[in-house]
């Protein structure tokens, strides 16, 4: 029985040909989660941790600043401050965040937003998009807010992915009918063609 992060079910559901083959193994023989290997982990604590400990703004820059390797400094440093763009001037009031799953068939999508918070009144549940190498699009925002929609099921929610790269946000703008038939596909070929 397969089970998926959001992020690993829409790696897969967005592509096509062999590299949907090569991510769906990938995903498949990669093994249980390690935090320790979570490139981004830091700094996503330190994001949740603004509103969870009320912690000031800058601590984001001082976890950035403080990564040894360059690269991840320079690359902490950019999506903190798009972050911290993207959170100025809300009124934002966390509370825990939410550990839900989306199951069909033989299948889990742990569906797990980093945030969740009444944004300005609203709320809200927050994915974090950290990945450079594919960023964020339109489908896959449709797949994560639809399955984040359907796992956490609170029906006056706002469901939104936040593209750290962009600061950009992105919410469902598919049809709910039409995006549960293509999970549902997916999730069937997924299964098919599971190799263990």
């Amino acid at each position: 029985m397969p089970v998926l992060a959001i992020s690993d079910f829409t790696n897969i559901a967005v592509a096509t040909g062999a590299p949907k083959h090569t991510k769906l193994r990938q995903v498949a023989l990669r093994g249980d989660y390690a935090h320790y290997k979570d490139y981004y982990l830091q700094l996503r604590t330190a994001m949740k941790s603004l509103f969870s400990q009320k912690r000031h703004v800058s601590y984001l820059i001082d976890i950035s600043r403080k990564q040894k390797n360059s690269s991840k400094k320079v690359k902490f440093e950019r999506l903190a401050q798009n972050f911290i763009h993207w959170q100025s001037g809300k009124r934002i009031d966390v509370y825990a965040s939410l550990r839900e799953s989306f199951v069909f068939n033989s299948t889990t999508i742990n569906c797990n937003p980093e945030l969740s918070a009444v944004i300005n009144g609203v709320s809200t549940h927050i994915k974090l998009y950290f990945t450079e190498k594919q960023r964020m699009t339109r489908e896959r925002a449709d797949y994560i807010c639809y399955l984040m929609h359907e796992a956490i099921q609170e029906e006056s929610a706002d469901y939104v992915v936040l593209d750290l790269h962009s600061g950009q946000e992105f919410r469902l703008t598919s049809d709910r009918d039409r995006m549960e038939e293509k999970v549902c596909r997916e999730i069937l070929w997924i299964e098919q063609n599971w190799p263990i």
